[in-house]
């Protein structure tokens, strides 16, 4: 958990978009003029729990391509894990970049940061060492929802091929996609008592793909504010920070997506960064569109409200396939 927890400090300054992400959704709708799908209720605030919540575990050999990033040792095995990732090609994964400098960090430490295959991270059925990594640019033009760059998905390269497990496809995420039913998974954490490590998913409804973030989560200023000075993550709630966080955390336009946090949904939390953005029912057919990044954290629920993701557009899905 330790390297999970620094990745929360790394995004504590906007409350909480935690790295992380993962949800369900409502019945599918047309989108609106505005890049975000129609809905017929809003989020009940303040109801959800940590990690996926509502999704279901996951053994399953349909999501076998869906895996996560540990730290190993040898003669010993698993000794953590924090990521997500999913078999893209025979060789690569793809990730969120936020994830690569574990990696590094492992290394440094005399450790082998490596990919576990299986529904339990830590009694995997196979591990493969990562070998590399490449990270996707930021944005030139804008900071992204953490105010980083934006554009977080990575390709890391295995040693070796894993047996037995069929890729996931890459498909391109459209702008008529906006109210579909996804499915997600991960490893994060999945309930309160904050057990993770095991492979869970739920579903998610694409709900926006441009916008003000926390206009987008609460609807309008007064639910925000309420929300600000009752629940939100903040050391020392005040009005200004309050009106900063409304104006300058906006999702980078066809690029991220907000996805979840409707009646319902699951959604996911620290551990499931990285974790694909799904559609297709066997794993001939199992697709990513996308990679989880970032959800709300709160104090009543740690996580939650809906998750952020970034999207293949043509631009992402041009950077993943030059990368494998």
């Amino acid at each position: 958990m330790t390297e999970r927890s620094a990745l929360v400090r790394r995004v504590s300054v906007i409350t909480a978009i935690a790295l992380a992400a993962c949800v369900q959704a409502p019945e599918a709708s047309d989108a609106s003029p505005d890049g975000s799908a129609a809905a017929d209720s809003r989020p009940e605030l303040g109801t959800t729990a940590r990690a996926i919540i509502d999704g279901r575990l996951e053994p399953s050999d349909e999501f076998a391509a869906v895996g996560a990033l540990v730290y190993t040792f040898p003669d010993v095995g698993v000794l953590d894990t924090w990521c997500s990732g999913t078999l893209v090609a025979k060789k690569a994964i793809v990730t969120a970049r936020h994830c690569t400098p574990n990696i590094d960090l492992a290394i440094e430490s005399g450790l082998v940061p490596a990919f576990a295959i299986g529904a339990d991270a830590f009694n995997p059925t196979q591990i493969i060492p990562i070998t590399g990594y490449v990270n996707a640019p930021p944005s030139p033009d804008g900071d992204g929802l953490l105010l980083d760059g934006g554009r977080d998905v990575a390709v890391a390269y295995l040693e070796s091929r894993p047996t037995g497990v069929k890729p996931a496809k890459l498909g391109r995420f459209e702008h008529h996609m906006l109210g579909d039913k996804f499915t997600i998974a991960g490893y994060g954490v999945n309930n309160p008592e904050r057990f993770y490590g095991q492979r869970y998913s739920g579903k998610v409804t694409a709900r926006a793909i441009k916008g003000r973030w926390y206009k987008l989560l609460f609807g309008d200023y007064d639910t925000y504010l309420e929300w600000y000075f009752t629940d939100s993550s903040s050391p020392a709630p005040n009005q200004a920070e309050a009106d900063e966080w409304w104006d300058i955390y906006r999702l980078e336009n066809k690029f991220e997506l907000l996805a979840g946090g409707l009646p319902g949904e699951a959604i996911g939390c620290y551990g499931d960064s990285g974790g694909p953005l799904l559609k297709g029912k066997r794993a001939r057919d199992l697709t990513t569109y996308g990679v989880s990044f970032a959800v709300e954290g709160t104090q009543s629920t740690v996580c939650g409200y809906g998750g952020a993701y970034l999207v293949f557009n043509e631009k992402m899905l041009d950077f993943v396939k030059d990368a494998l």
